[in-house]
């Protein structure tokens, strides 16, 4: 097995690892599915069916659905938005 060292700012890092957070990827998986052909081009990848693979992603995202989102607002108009930020 050979190693690969990169030099990143702290800031690429950290959205590398938020995409391949969301991916419900490691950073490494992440950045080889992006950068290598899939090795079976015949097989599509189910992104929901990798997500629910991992026990803990499968967890909070069925959290995340079956929960409420309370932290939201809605607006019927443009102008509501608008006289909501002050515009």
């Amino acid at each position: 097995m050979n190693r690969l060292t990169i030099e990143i700012e702290p800031e690429q890092h950290r959205q590398i690892k938020t995409l391949a957070t969301f991916a419900g990827m490691t950073i490494k998986e992440f950045i080889l599915s992006r950068t290598l052909p899939p090795k079976n081009t015949d097989e599509e990848v189910d992104t929901t069916q990798k997500l629910l693979s991992r026990p803990k992603n499968k967890a909070r995202l069925l959290e995340a659905i079956k929960s409420p989102r309370k932290d939201y607002v809605v607006f019927d108009t443009i102008d509501e938005l608008k006289d909501a930020l002050g515009i």
